[in-house]
């Protein structure tokens, strides 16, 4: 660690709050994934997680038992945020959207990566990943078609999350593609949902004016 960085600060001691504990777990998540990154998930230790998050092992060990369960837990609050929990307002279209936002980001594509090239070695991984993202996200898109065009159109929802994924997906895997701008996931979304016919009138519309705006 560089000898210019200010040291953190030191924590009182005693039982954290409800609020404390969701700050520190959130504190230990967000600093797993840098670390995961740059070493692997078999080099990524335990006293790295920790150096990062600047907290203690044991912190780590109280919160999620080892480092497979802070690679669980990281790998569900990135899906958690990609798809979300379910809003008022949110339509397909929009809900869409967010997927492509979220999938082909560089924190995305960077968790991918990792699980591409340690699945051999760590099979149990892939199943995560898959579980945990994958499913969570075709399950929110069938519950947003159900809802907006009936029972039997929510068959549709792995096709159309295969669809959001596309070949663009793939290029960013291997590096030919700087991670989605909002703007792009948006008309990536309507395209998807244009090919297998679960576009509405405001998605037609919006996808006309994405077409005939400037690119940015």
């Amino acid at each position: 660690m560089d000898s210019a960085t200010p040291a953190s600060p030191v924590r009182k001691r005693g039982r954290p709050t409800e609020a404390g504990r969701v700050e520190r777990r959130g504190q230990i998540l967000d600093a797993a994934l840098p670390v995961f990154l740059e070493y692997g998930f078999g080099k990524a230790t335990v006293d790295r997680i920790a150096a990062a998050a600047r907290v203690t092992k044991r912190t780590i060990y109280t919160y999620f038992g080892d480092k497979d369960g802070v690679f669980t837990e990281m790998q569900r609050r990135l899906a958690a945020n990609v798809s979300g929990e379910p809003l008022r307002t949110e339509t397909l279209e929009s809900l869409a959207a967010r997927i492509v936002y979220g999938l082909h980001s560089a924190q995305m594509i960077g968790l991918h990566r990792l699980v591409i090239a340690e699945s051999l070695r760590f099979p149990e991984l892939a199943r995560r990943l898959h579980d945990n993202g994958d499913m969570r996200h075709i399950a929110r898109l069938a519950d947003h078609i159900r809802a907006e065009h009936g029972q039997a159109a929510a068959a549709h929802a792995e096709q159309l999350y295969a669809l959001l994924l596309g070949e663009d997906y793939r290029r960013r895997l291997l590096g030919l593609l700087e991670p989605v701008t909002a703007a792009e996931a948006a008309v990536h979304a309507r395209s998807a949902l244009a090919v297998i016919q679960l576009t509405t009138a405001s998605t037609l519309s919006g996808a006309a004016s994405a077409a005939g705006a400037p690119s940015t």
